[in-house]
């Protein structure tokens, strides 16, 4: 038994122990089978989140808007301890290499690409394609020490498109349990097929890829789709606009029964209905002004459309609390400012957070390996990101007007204003001045006596 099979063993076996354990599917034990009843899926592959986020406009906003808004500015690489770049003014000389291989290899771009691309299954990939010698750039081969220039690019992909093929069983190694083989098959997703066909199939040495596993904190390479914790609220939400445009469209039709009004009539013969079914077309078409029903009472059937709103809402609530984005900034809804300004506060509050935790993590793992395999020299260094939650320019406007007002307002009352410039700085959001600003008079008159000088 080749690993391969030993590792289908395992994830079928788990599968059933998890099944067995009333992990999938509802926890209501009267009702085993609710979910299927609902019509939602027990087990989800990704195929299921793939699809969602391609085909449902909410399932993409749940992937993308968390990413675009941890991703909104770019980080930066410090060396040193944290802390210690707020000391200097100018890069070091590691700082200067690192951005510029950074901007070379379009990483940060990639990085922001890749980490919507592990939201949609369980890991995202980055596959490094690399020029060199025969063995160098084999991909099937071990990749050892490498110059800048040997990076060809880095490739981001779905999860579907790397699946491992191999791993390392030795309990000794400290890669125990991780793949150390990949298949990147180029053509597993539809849009992924290029024009002239040239589709990639080659097994990959671990050594050149780089996995992103969000939620991954048992140190393998599976963590947990973005949309897996709101998927039957995106089901939810799709039965409800698909059952509205449904309704609408067979109330459109306006379907019309014809009742016999005779009771003692014959049943109409198989020639007549379809007269009468050719009548009725030229009629709703416009051709003829008289309907000729031929004793027959004709009803037309009307659909009572119930108000979704209240259902939807619930979903989309349900749904976007899993993703950590109020409902509001996931539609574009955008009623009541101070609500809306709340929202907005919580949810960059959440990504703030993710993109201090997460996105910090993707940048190391990018640095790591290029640390590892020689590109750059190995240095201790942090991961800046600017505050989400800094006020605007037009925040510090409207902040700077208000406490101008109550400053003036303060000087008419008590005739002084404990607050000096500093502090004003401070609460605008700017960084506060290190030391007063004190003009002596012997400073005063030495410039007074050097405008003389210049003057004479």
């Amino acid at each position: 038994m080749n690993q391969r099979q030993q590792a289908l063993i395992n994830e079928v076996s788990n599968s059933i122990s998890l099944s067995l354990r009333g992990v999938h599917g509802t926890r209501d034990t009267k009702h085993t089978k609710a979910w299927t009843d609902y019509g939602y899926k027990d087990t989800l592959e990704f195929e299921d989140h793939y699809q969602m986020y391609r085909r449902f406009g909410i399932a993409k906003a749940g992937i993308k808007m968390p990413v675009n808004m941890c991703w909104k500015t770019y980080p930066v690489i410090m060396q040193g301890e944290e802390g210690d770049g707020d000391k200097r003014t100018d890069p070091t000389s590691w700082e200067s290499v690192i951005k510029n291989i950074f901007r070379k290899n379009e990483l940060m771009r990639k990085l922001k690409r890749v980490d919507e691309f592990q939201r949609v299954g369980h890991y995202g990939a980055f596959v490094v394609q690399v020029r060199g010698s025969v063995e160098e750039a084999m991909w099937s081969k071990p990749l050892r020490r490498i110059r800048d220039d040997q990076i060809v690019k880095f490739i981001p992909l779905f999860e579907v498109q790397l699946r491992p093929t191999e791993w390392d069983n030795n309990d000794q190694s400290e890669r125990y349990g991780q793949p150390t083989l990949y298949q990147f098959q180029e053509s597993e997703l539809n849009d992924s097929v290029t024009q002239d066909n040239r589709l990639r199939s080659v097994t990959v040495h671990h050594s050149r890829v780089i996995i992103f596993a969000e939620g991954a904190d048992d140190d393998s390479i599976y963590g947990v789709p973005a949309n897996e914790a709101g998927f039957n609220d995106l089901i939810t939400m799709e039965k409800i606009i698909g059952a509205g445009g449904e309704g609408f469209w067979k109330s459109a039709k306006m379907p019309t029964v014809y009742t016999n009004t005779s009771k003692d009539a014959p049943l109409p013969l198989k020639e007549e209905v379809d007269a009468m079914d050719e009548a009725i077309k030229d009629f709703v078409e416009g051709l003829d002004s008289h309907l000729m029903t031929g004793g027959l009472d004709p009803k037309v059937l009307s659909v009572a459309m119930a108000d979704p709103k209240e259902h939807f809402a619930i979903a989309l609530q349900s749904y976007s609390a899993g993703i950590e984005v109020a409902a509001k900034l996931l539609v574009g809804s955008q009623e009541g400012k101070l609500a809306s300004e709340e929202d907005a506060r919580f949810t960059m509050s959440a990504m703030q957070s993710r993109r201090e935790d997460w996105g910090t993590i993707m940048v190391s793992s990018s640095v790591d390996w290029l640390i590892t395999h020689g590109v750059i020299q190995s240095s201790e260094y942090y991961v800046e990101w600017d505050d989400l939650l800094a006020p605007s320019d037009k925040d510090k406007i409207e902040l700077g007007t208000q406490l101008s007002k109550i400053l003036i307002e303060m000087h008419k009352q008590f005739g002084e204003t404990p607050t000096d410039i500093s502090e004003v700085a401070k609460i605008m959001g700017y960084k506060p001045l290190d030391e007063e600003l004190d003009v002596d008079e012997k400073e005063d008159d030495d410039f007074e006596d050097d405008i003389i000088e210049g003057q004479s």
